[in-house]
């Protein structure tokens, strides 16, 4: 498991111009440069924010990620593949 790896890279494509184009062209290659298990990188690679959620990976870094790649426009898609914040709460509790 390398957490922290998928969250630098969620982090450089949300605040870097540079690492968001290469993102946008190929996933792979600019995924390709962290430290991650398959599973990590195919979560990345498809956008999976909805595994990347329950991962743990917090949702906002998540959402500036999403919104960097998809662009503002996308947000309701994101909402609706998202769950919600208290539903992960009654799990845990449950």
């Amino acid at each position: 498991m390398s957490y922290g790896a998928v969250e630098q890279l969620l982090y450089d494509v949300s605040t870097s111009r540079s690492h968001r184009e290469v993102f946008r062209q190929d996933p792979k290659v600019a995924a390709g440069k962290y430290a991650l298990t398959d599973k990590e990188l195919e979560m990345v690679v498809g956008l999976q924010v909805e595994d990347l959620f329950e991962y743990g990976i917090n949702p906002m870094l998540l959402m500036g990620f999403w919104t960097s790649v998809r662009g503002p426009h996308s947000m309701p898609e994101y909402l609706a593949r998202v769950p919600k914040l208290e539903s992960r709460l009654e799990a845990l509790a449950g």
